[in-house]
């Protein structure tokens, strides 16, 4: 069970942030200790917390980050995180902010829409460099979390919809100085349960074996969202339950 110090807090005044280095170097080691497979590469969302202490500890951890505005880009970079370990996900990308990614070699664009292929692709060919992509679907499944953070729902507004998917690959693989890493998928955040990441991934493996089938391999397969806070009993689960 961890403790906070709250007793120390009494002399401060408010407000401040409290942040537990301990704690989060015990939640980093689980992480990787859970995720020792070279195959999973785990990103940090800097929006979460975007102190650059933080981003720079978990930096010197070994993982990567996950931005969604071009400001978060260049604080990564900061940071000391490497173009190679970010993705640049979020709605609504301004040009410089494609720009930027594509100028700093960022690992990959996670893409929402036909729109915004286009717009990367343009922008790449302009620059005479690639930018690599991850279609964003919507894969119409129940995160069973909060209503105002569920995103993978067909009513939600992320990504495209499973039925649009076909056309999205050709798309992006006929496009000039685009390359196709893979599919993203993000279906909510406070996710507390196994059972709608059983469901996500059972549609991804069919996903998977129906384009392999047409000769079509993804090398990456974006996973957001993470594990949720137990915010009625934080002292007695400190750290999700990764394994």
């Amino acid at each position: 069970m961890t403790r906070f110090p709250i007793e120390e807090f009494s002399s401060l005044q408010t407000p401040f942030y409290f942040y537990d280095l301990k704690l989060l170097d015990r939640t980093l080691k689980e992480i990787k200790r859970t995720a020792r497979d070279s195959r999973f590469k785990v990103h940090y969302a800097i929006k979460a917390n975007a102190n650059p202490g933080i981003l720079r500890y978990i930096q010197a951890a070994g993982f990567g980050v996950d931005c969604v505005s071009g400001w978060e880009i260049e604080t990564a970079i900061e940071a000391g995180f490497r173009g190679d370990r970010i993705v640049f996900a979020g709605v609504g990308k301004s040009d410089n902010e494609i720009r930027l990614g594509i100028e700093k070699d960022i690992e990959c664009f996670n893409v929402e829409s036909e729109p915004e292929l286009r717009v990367i692709s343009q922008i790449a060919t302009e620059m005479g460099k690639t930018a690599r992509i991850a279609i964003r679907v919507n894969p119409n499944i129940d995160a069973h979390t909060h209503a105002y953070i569920t995103t993978g729902l067909a009513e939600n507004k992320f990504g495209i919809n499973l039925e649009m998917l076909p056309g999205m690959v050709a798309l992006a693989c006929t496009l000039p100085n685009i390359e196709l890493k893979g599919l993203h998928f993000h279906i909510g955040s406070q996710i507390t349960e196994n059972e709608p990441f059983v469901m996500l991934c059972e549609t991804i493996n069919r996903l998977q074996d129906e384009y392999e089938s047409r000769g079509i391999t993804f090398s990456s397969i974006n996973l957001g969202g993470g594990l949720g806070i137990d915010y009625a009993h934080p002292e007695r689960h400190p750290i999700p339950d990764f394994e």
